[in-house]
């Protein structure tokens, strides 16, 4: 996402609104596979703070994925503040987050930086998910099963054979 800033670095004191999208599309994170059906919206502010630019940014948008218990497809929002502190001359800048040329300033890996370090390492449907049974592999949310799970542990299934 690229935003030309000439108006916010030439006066200090400087504000300016900014909004666009950014593509997330579909991709894999710890294991689960996100799909990001819209690209995600991005709207904020940058301020030049004598020689300082501050970049605050609200990032919304939803995406897909399975219930890590059920795998049920489920669709979770996004809600996140971007607030990032960079100097004017871009020293100091991370360079996987903020690219500059000339006065055009590309957001685009800071806020999938953000959006990255904001997803739960684990998706649930619901807290009380039930799971699937570890034995038929019935969902429990929509129906019971009758199967044995008391000693139940797929490690050891190897070892019930065995006399």
């Amino acid at each position: 996402m690229k935003i030309n800033i000439a108006s916010v670095l030439k006066n200090s004191g400087a504000l300016m609104s900014f909004s666009g999208v950014v593509d997330m599309g579909k991709f894999e994170f710890m294991g689960s596979n996100l799909s990001f059906e819209s690209p995600v919206s991005v709207s904020g502010n940058i301020s030049n703070l004598g020689g300082t630019l501050e970049i605050s940014a609200k990032i919304t948008g939803e995406y897909s994925t399975e219930c890590s218990r059920c795998c049920e497809v489920i669709k979770k929002k996004i809600d996140i503040d971007l607030s990032e502190s960079i100097n004017e001359d871009f020293s100091g800048a991370d360079e996987e987050c903020f690219s500059i040329s000339g006065t055009v300033l590309d957001i685009e890996g800071a806020v999938k930086a953000y959006i990255y370090n904001n997803i739960p390492l684990k998706f649930l449907c619901s807290e009380n998910c039930k799971g699937l049974c570890p034995v038929c592999g019935t969902n429990l949310n929509i129906k019971e099963c009758n199967c044995d799970t008391a000693d139940y542990d797929p490690r050891f299934a190897i070892f019930r054979n065995l006399q």
